[in-house]
């Protein structure tokens, strides 16, 4: 390897090495804010929702000491599955009520149907 090669590579590597420590902070950060619109819907009173909240916390809190420990592609991983997990939370919490809205919708409708047919 020549000199240049290696210096560039040595770069690379250096860069790489800082790109590592600010991505999974910034994860981090993002994991924790989809976690707190989560709660803020109400993801906690959503059984289906309220799994995938407690799976994102967590994941995040183990990400969080992995952090610590200086395993920084671990946890990144980790922050991914944690705000796609709180990411579903926040979709299933706002699906309910209007999965409930829709039923209720549904049942005068064949309310009305059956009154109809008399």
């Amino acid at each position: 390897m020549r000199y240049g090669d290696w210096l560039k590579s040595l770069a690379l590597a250096a860069a790489a090495a800082g790109c590592a420590t600010a991505v999974p902070q910034e994860r981090l950060a993002a994991s924790r804010g989809t976690i707190r619109a989560a709660e803020e819907v109400g993801a906690d009173k959503v059984p289906s929702a309220a799994l995938h909240l407690q799976l994102a916390r967590e994941q995040t809190e183990q990400a969080n000491r992995l952090i610590k420990q200086g395993e920084n592609h671990r946890a990144d991983y980790l922050l991914q599955r944690a705000e796609a997990d709180a990411k579903l939370a926040v979709a299933l919490a706002r699906e309910a009520p209007l999965r409930t809205q829709a039923k209720d919708a549904m049942e005068k409708v064949q309310a009305l149907k059956g009154k109809t047919a008399q």
